[in-house]
């Protein structure tokens, strides 16, 4: 089977003494529990995750929220990502209010998650509609808004945000990482459709399949290359977080999932969005070297969504 070489940087995350397991489960909504999964994130990501959990079961996923796109980028549109990527991309940095030296939290898998009613999830969605935006745009402006105003001393930052690649990388394993990213700046003076517009104009450049071939390198320098780079990168390269949209899934009646990527110092803030059965879900996790207090996230949770209805109303 071919290497995973996405899932490998989370190998040397673990070998960094960090955690390299997303909190991940799947709710079943007319008990509310939670059906957690254990897994590392250099097995499988949470497609891969939801995938193998229904296998398991023997039922057939019948629809993905795939990539729009039906072939990787050729040779000149390559040399344009890997340009615009190398210089002409600049990360906003965060500075936090706390910034505790934490490498590790207590309890690495601990997340908070709300469950919008059928009625408030088409809410939001129709205010998607009427914005022309997507949810994605819609919700990180929110989330960025309301954490970053409490968390943060400048209001503004760079997301890392999840690209799922399938069905156009053709791994061996349909369970593997297919997941690159898009770098999305944030600064509390944006509106939804800015972030809208930036998150559309990333995908128009094809960032993702930039970063995605970075995150490659490997395969073609080495697992000791990939350590000495990463470790290096831990020291100076620091974002808001993640912020990832599994889409819109038809799912068993009354399935749902929460959860978050694993989280660090470099990519404090871990956010998941999905819908499913005329439900959306909210996940969210803090690192505590931005927040010690771990017990502060389900209430700031309950602020955001607050915060997301009152702008729908």
């Amino acid at each position: 089977m071919s290497t995973d070489w996405m899932g490998r940087w989370y190998d040397i995350i673990k070998e960094r003494g960090e955690n390299d397991r997303p909190s991940f489960g799947c709710i079943d909504l007319s008990t509310n529990q939670v059906d957690w999964m254990s897994f590392s994130h250099s097995e499988m990501d949470g497609v891969g995750a939801m995938i193998d959990y229904y296998e398991k079961k023997n039922v057939k996923l019948t629809k993905f929220p795939d990539l729009k796109e039906k072939s990787p980028p050729n040779f000149f549109q390559t040399l344009q990502i890997f340009y615009r990527l190398i210089f002409k991309t600049k990360k906003l940095k965060t500075k936090w209010i706390e910034s505790n030296d934490i490498l590790n939290p207590e309890d690495p898998l601990k997340i908070s998650f709300h469950v919008f009613p059928v009625n408030e999830t088409e809410k939001i969605l129709r205010k998607c509609r009427e914005l022309k935006i997507s949810s994605t745009s819609f919700v990180l402006n929110s989330v960025s808004r309301s954490l970053l105003s409490r968390l943060s001393q400048n209001g503004e930052g760079t997301w890392t945000v999840p690209v799922n690649l399938r069905p156009v990388v053709k791994h061996a394993n349909i369970k593997a990482n297919h997941s690159s990213g898009l770098l999305i700046d944030y600064k509390l003076s944006h509106l939804p459709t800015e972030t809208h517009h930036e998150l559309l104009q990333k995908l128009k450049q094809k960032q993702h399949w930039g970063i995605w071939w970075i995150h490659q390198i490997g395969k073609y320098l080495g697992y000791e290359v990939m350590r000495y780079i990463s470790n290096q990168n831990a020291k100076k390269s620091f974002l808001i977080g993640s912020f990832s949209n599994l889409g819109s899934w038809d799912l068993p009646p009354n399935h749902l999932w929460v959860g978050s990527p694993p989280g660090s110092k470099n990519f404090p803030i871990s956010v998941m969005l999905m819908v499913a059965n005329q439900r959306m879900s909210l996940s969210l996790k803090i690192h505590p070297s931005i927040m010690k207090n771990q017990e502060l996230t389900p209430s700031l949770l309950n602020d955001l969504c607050k915060e997301i209805l009152q702008r729908v109303d």
